[in-house]
């Protein structure tokens, strides 16, 4: 399944629409700025689905990830000595690739891609394909997506 994740124009947050290739909207992401950033995740119907929070207190930068109100997995980033990576506490997945190129792919424990995402340069704004082999991972491969943006490019 693929779907692309569009930065709103004009937008102080993050806000994103998430789309599935016809352009048809799945999904709406809007960042709430607090304490602890927040990124909302509603269907097209405007029904929440989840948010990402980070968790404030450890040395390294640690993500919540919710769904219908319980937390689901955690992702944490890793020291390493040469690209960044990050891993899910939870489901065991790891997020690695070259974030400088927007090139990043999610696998198992088992080494078996979840989701392959890149982003798609020559446009107005920010698009990112996601590919995920399992609709059923969608959301979590969506929160991964939106935590890897906003920590790794803050500066858009």
């Amino acid at each position: 399944m693929r779907i692309l994740m569009r930065q709103r124009l004009l937008s102080i947050l993050d806000h994103y629409d998430i789309c599935d290739e016809a352009g048809q909207l799945l999904f709406k992401v809007n960042g709430k700025f607090a304490l602890t950033p927040e990124l909302r995740i509603w269907n097209a119907a405007g029904e929440e689905l989840g948010y990402t929070k980070f968790e404030l207190f450890h040395l390294l930068p640690h993500y919540n990830f919710f769904a219908d109100g319980e937390k689901i997995d955690c992702m944490v980033k890793k020291i390493t000595l040469f690209r960044p990576r990050y891993e899910l506490e939870q489901s065991g997945w790891t997020v690695h690739g070259d974030f400088l190129a927007h090139e990043y792919q999610v696998t198992d424990t088992e080494g078996r891609e979840i989701a392959n995402i890149s982003k798609a340069y020559l446009k107005v704004r920010d698009t990112y394909a996601i590919d995920v082999s399992d609709a059923r991972n969608v959301l979590r491969v969506l929160m991964v997506a939106l935590i890897v943006d906003s920590v790794e490019h803050p500066s858009r």
